[in-house]
């Protein structure tokens, strides 16, 4: 341990002498002098095995590492064999000048500072380390960017106008609403290298639709046509190079249980995208579980499922996150004569909230040219992090519970009914062992819509286009 700690300082101090210029070294000098005058050897700094390196590097904190990355090509390398950093993006202020977040495995609060630009700005998500941010307040003015905040880098997507459906999502808005939130409510990138990447988004209108696009684009790409009437897309992600999305029914009479995979092509530019849509999960049963003795408080188990992808261990992952509802429910104007338990009739909700009741966890994969699901119940020393912002496992960080599932959901229940609370945040950690379930993540209350909370893995290597 004495040694690691050494070597650790004086790779450190190495870091600052290359920083100033010392860039290369003809003679590896000894590090160590015996009383004897002889001369201990020890091997050349890059020769040092890939393990140390890595324990070096998951000492450091952000400051260090940024500095690391800067150093060579072999410590820059050696960035992809470390743990993640996972933070929690915390609510948003439009009046604010700085970004904050929650680092996960530190357990401190970092801020950053917003240049000019992306002051007064909407973020609508965000995946491998960009932000996902809209300025603007109207139709013609209304503009998307990628932001990086460590470097504050800003990548212009194409204009939302150039998607036929906006125009028709933007005029279903909300007073007061983050104007993005009524048209988008999914993206993702297929790489952190924005030179590179490939954006899809999902909208909130109309979630039967994805839109494509590479930052240099000069219009998004619409995919459509694709899902029968009764599915619609849930969440999506990139793996292996392919586009993964979950596709679920909103029919409450398919009870199809097996999982159905489906392959398309799309072209974008001189670019071929593959997507593989994914049905493996069946409806919720909403099983009336509880009522009050004239029915007006109603409790059903199992009434809503979301999917999430996650990839683990080379591996790719269906989490699917079980909902519980409960439901007041108005019967002044209820004039039904349904006998149904399973139908509210014509009853107004007065209220209604959804909690994490339970979680299913699948692997996809690939059994003679084919994919099939499988069942896990085990993810070992990983914590996976589903929901709002980056759906991600991580690894080796002693401060997070292991083979356990933090969840973050965001509902807006305004969306439905303008006197509704204005948000509900289901968060907490889910632990596979034995189901239970610790709601250790603050719910925030704000007076204004859609300032939500997200997952979010930073990019300490993010690169722009040139």
């Amino acid at each position: 341990m004495r040694m690691i700690k050494y070597m650790f300082l004086a790779y450190k101090t190495l870091a600052f002498n290359l920083l100033r210029g010392c860039c290369s070294f003809s003679k590896t000098r000894p590090l160590l002098k015996s009383s004897t005058s002889k001369m201990t050897v020890h091997a050349p700094w890059n020769q040092l095995p890939n393990d140390i390196w890595s324990s070096i590097f998951e000492r450091l904190g952000l400051e260090d590492r940024l500095r690391f990355d800067l150093v060579c090509k072999q410590w820059r390398s050696n960035i992809k064999r470390t743990p993640q950093l996972l933070w929690l993006m915390l609510p948003y202020d439009r009046n604010s000048q700085y970004l904050s977040f929650f680092d996960m495995c530190e357990g401190k609060i970092r801020k950053f500072n917003l240049p000019g630009s992306a002051q007064g700005g909407w973020f609508s998500g965000c995946s491998k380390g960009w932000l996902f941010l809209v300025t603007g307040m109207d139709v013609d003015d209304l503009r998307i960017f990628l932001f990086d905040p460590i470097s504050r880098s800003q990548i212009p997507l194409p204009p939302l106008s150039t998607i036929s459906s906006f125009k028709d999502s933007f005029t279903a808005r909300h007073p007061g609403w983050n104007p993005a939130a009524c048209i988008i409510n999914g993206v993702e990138i297929s790489s952190s290298d924005a030179s590179q990447c490939i954006v899809v988004i999902k909208f909130s209108i109309n979630n039967r639709i994805l839109a494509l696009c590479r930052p240099q684009d000069e219009r998004w790409t619409i995919v459509e046509g694709l899902l029968g009437d009764e599915y619609y897309y849930g969440n999506f992600s990139f793996f292996d190079g392919e586009l993964y999305a979950c596709i679920l029914s909103s029919d409450k009479e398919n009870n199809n249980q097996d999982p159905c995979f489906q392959t398309h092509s799309i072209i974008l530019g001189s670019q071929r995208v593959n997507l593989k849509l994914i049905s493996s999960t069946p409806p919720p049963t909403n099983l009336i579980f509880a009522a009050d003795a004239d029915e007006s408080i109603l409790y059903y188990k199992d009434s809503f499922r979301w999917p999430y992808l996650v990839e683990s261990n080379g591996q790719l992952l269906v989490v699917t996150q079980v909902y519980d509802r409960i439901m007041d429910l108005d019967d002044s104007d209820s004039d039904s004569d349904s006998d149904n338990d399973n139908d509210d009739g014509d009853r107004t909700s007065l209220f209604m909230y959804f909690q994490a009741a339970t979680f299913q966890v699948k692997k996809i994969q690939t059994i003679d040219d084919t994919l099939h699901t499988a069942v896990l119940t085990d993810v070992g020393n990983q914590s996976l992090f589903v929901g709002a912002g980056d759906c991600l496992a991580v690894k080796n960080c002693d401060k997070l519970y292991k083979n356990c599932i933090y969840f973050l959901h965001n509902m807006d229940y305004s969306l439905h009914k303008q006197d509704y609370p204005l948000i509900s945040r289901e968060a907490g950690v889910y632990y596979l062992e034995d189901g239970s379930i610790q709601r250790c993540l603050p719910s925030i209350k704000t007076q204004n819509h859609c300032l939500y909370m997200f997952w979010f893995s930073p990019n300490i290597k993010s690169r722009v286009l040139g």
